[in-house]
């Protein structure tokens, strides 16, 4: 301790900078010159620097486990994939006791996460920094509300003002009365609420699935609520708060609502989505060449694969990412049998791994992941 206290800013920067993100709470109540620095601009800049350089080798992801946050290291190179818990974050705290996570969204490097209570309530985390704000609702809150973290890009993209996007929809399955939405948007900048009359394409389900988000923008698969059931993209465009026309998918699936279909990102650019059908359980994916809120094109398709022989079910959430490099797939679910979390690497030519995190799931809970990388951003 006294060695590196003796040691110039730069090198103790560089030093700590390289300190995984579950050490950070502990380094800083280590001392005060410690604290202060971990909130220093150059240092952050330097963690986000070592992650990206972490990243060309091995995948950190964030995942929900028994309500509970997690960092895990992906590693599947040499053909011998391994995943491990680094640990887990710095816990959520509201007056002294610890808050369950249902579910949460990724979105340049905060968590917007929903807790489990009856309240279901919003609070934004900033691993990085150990920062969190409670997002109080402009009336109330309800267990059906769907959420996304998105950002306003400003001309001169000197700032990114973030906003949060509820809606909850009235759904009418078995009627052919059409569903109904409501929709706010919270304001950092405002710290409030505002009704928005926006108006997503006629006749659309999201089937209440997490979006994904995108160069500040979040997409959803959707479908729509007449015979035929068109599947396509639907995003909303957190910079001209609106939503953007129905985007043409690679695919059309069977079956109403037992098909898989899941997105992901490729790098901060493109968008993957993951299709499988649930008859056959052929499993399909494919990345996108080109992605806007009014616009899409598709590469040929990344990875299609029987997962018959391999599984023999369906996937139920089907969180994924892909690794273009070892032209592999990691889909994170629950194991059929054991309900344990189960990481199943898929590539091409037969190439089939299961990674076992050994840990049981809660029969209420299933596994929720999203990439990470460390962010600068202040809440």
């Amino acid at each position: 301790m006294e060695i590196m206290s003796d040691l110039q800013r730069d090198l103790v920067e560089e030093v700590l900078a390289r300190a995984p993100l579950t050490s950070l709470r502990a380094m800083r109540f280590t001392c005060t010159k410690w604290n202060n620095l971990s909130k220093n601009g150059s240092f952050i800049k330097k963690q986000i620097a070592e992650a990206k350089k972490k990243q060309a080798k091995e995948f950190e992801v964030i995942m929900v486990m028994n309500f509970r946050v997690y960092l895990m290291s992906v590693n599947l190179s040499n053909g011998d994939s391994s995943i491990s818990t680094k640990g887990k974050l710095i816990r959520l705290n509201d007056a002294n006791h610890q808050v369950d996570i249902r579910s949460l969204f990724h979105c340049n490097g905060l968590l917007l996460c929903i807790t489990t209570d009856s309240k279901a309530r919003l609070v934004v985390w900033n691993p990085c920094f150990g920062q969190t704000r409670w997002i109080k609702p402009r009336n109330s809150y309800h267990n059906l509300d769907c959420y996304a973290l998105g950002y306003e890009k400003k001309t001169n993209n000197s700032h990114l003002s973030h906003k949060i996007l509820r809606f909850v929809g009235k759904y009418y399955i078995f009627s052919e009365e059409e569903p109904s939405f409501e929709f706010e948007l919270y304001s950092f900048d405002s710290n409030s609420w505002k009704v928005v009359g926006v108006t997503p394409p006629p006749q659309w389900e999201c089937c209440y699935q997490r979006g994904l988000s995108l160069k500040g923008n979040t997409y959803w698969y959707a479908k729509e609520k007449h015979p035929g059931e068109q599947d396509f993209l639907i995003c909303f465009d957190f910079t001209t708060e609106t939503f953007g026309p129905h985007l043409p998918l690679p695919f059309h699936s069977s079956s109403s609502f037992g098909d898989t279909v899941a997105l992901s990102n490729v790098g901060e650019e493109q968008l993957a989505v993951l299709y499988q059908c649930e008859f056959t359980l052929r499993m399909e994916i494919w990345v996108t060449s080109k992605i806007e809120p009014k616009e899409v094109s598709w590469d040929k398709v990344f990875l299609a694969v029987d997962m018959t022989p391999l599984t023999g079910f369906r996937f139920s959430t089907a969180n994924f990412f892909i690794d273009q490099k070892q032209n592999v797939a990691v889909v994170f679910d629950r194991d059929e049998d054991s309900s344990r979390s189960i990481a199943y690497v898929i590539g091409k030519e037969g190439y089939f791994q299961k990674v076992d995190f050994d840990e049981s799931i809660d029969p209420n809970s299933y596994p929720v992941m999203c990439s990470y990388v460390p962010s600068s951003v202040q809440i």
